[in-house]
């Protein structure tokens, strides 16, 4: 019998051994921020896009989600451009993110930029939103089929901003609207700006009749009683402050459907572990309290992907922005 007990202590030894080696790598690669995480905001303060990002910022840090601190910096301009690019050449390291919108895509394909969707690394799909469309309260359209008519009849008697680049999903949806009464998309009269402030100025200012932009930015000024929101993108109608809003398909404009996907990114240069780690704080900042709350409040469609589905979602939504872009005689790539 004692002869035995040498045989069963080297077993035993070998089994804690092969334990201890068979997760030897998972320690290895395990990855947590270091040090401060700064979170590029691709527009100006105050716009649809940096609202989403405070927010995200908001709640992240509320809950306590990382070991170390989160700011937001502005980096607008160029359709966001400026951003993205900035992220792809000094990003590495995993401390540093960036908020995806379209202009990404519509950049690309229209030729403003040579940066694609694929230099940047998606890290999560939160949700989409729709683009609204709004006047200023005392304007002269009445409503949504008011401004279906007026494209219908001359498409250039409407002067539109349709966000910080030509060719975003706001600027698609009108395109659409405008062809389902009839009128060639490419007589519209549509301008852009830095940010939504400088639109949402130049419409109270009666220097141009309405807005397209996310749904969510307009609230506030809806709310304060500057704009009236008067039509959304989406299939459906979408909840909360925008639940009377009626959609362009409603409206008349059928098969309009337009939705604006936000996500999460980083560099190209991100390691695997680097992605991992923020693919799980993204998915525990979705499924709190307050985050659910912020969907709600903001009329959002919450539709969190990880990576893999988040590329996947990415290619698709490239597809058909160069498809609208074609249309609009927009796409050169």
């Amino acid at each position: 019998m004692s002869n035995q007990y040498p045989k069963l202590i080297s077993t035993a030894c070998v089994a804690v051994l092969t334990g201890v080696l068979a997760h030897a790598p998972a320690i290895a690669q395990a990855w947590k921020p270091t040090q401060a995480i700064e979170f590029i905001s691709p527009s100006g303060a105050g716009s649809g896009a940096d609202q989403v990002v405070r927010a995200i910022e908001q709640v992240i840090v509320g809950n306590k989600l990382l070991p170390v601190p989160m700011a937001v910096l502005n980096k607008p301009g160029a359709g966001g451009d400026i951003a993205w690019r900035w992220l792809s050449q000094n990003g590495a390291g995993g401390h540093h993110i960036s908020l995806l919108t379209g202009n990404l895509l519509s950049n690309q394909i229209t030729g403003r930029s040579t940066l694609s969707y694929t230099d940047l690394t998606c890290m999560a799909q939160l949700f989409s939103e729709a683009s609204g469309i709004a006047v200023r309260t005392e304007s002269p359209i009445k409503d949504g089929k008011d401004l279906l008519e007026r494209l219908r009849k001359d498409p250039a008697s409407v002067t539109a901003a349709v966000g910080t680049a030509f060719g975003g999903s706001g600027h698609i949806a009108l395109a659409l609207a405008a062809k389902s009464v009839g009128s060639d998309p490419k007589k519209l009269k549509v301008v852009v700006f830095p940010g939504f402030a400088q639109a949402l100025a130049a419409l109270l200012g009666g220097h141009i009749d309405i807005v397209l932009n996310p749904a969510s930015s307009l609230i506030p000024q809806m709310q304060e009683g500057k704009l009236r929101a008067i039509a959304v993108s989406t299939p459906e109608r979408v909840g909360g402050a925008l639940a009377q809003v009626p959609t362009l398909h409603e409206l008349g404009a059928k098969g309009v459907h337009i939705e604006a996907f936000r996500a999460m990114v980083g560099p190209k240069a991100m390691q695997a572990n680097q992605l991992a780690y923020w693919e799980g704080v993204l998915k525990r900042m979705t499924d709190t309290a307050d985050w659910k709350k912020e969907v709600e409040h903001r009329g959002w469609m919450a539709s969190f992907k990880g990576a893999k589905d988040c590329h996947s979602g990415i290619k698709a939504q490239h597809e058909l922005m160069q498809e609208g872009l074609t249309a609009l005689g927009l796409a050169k790539n």
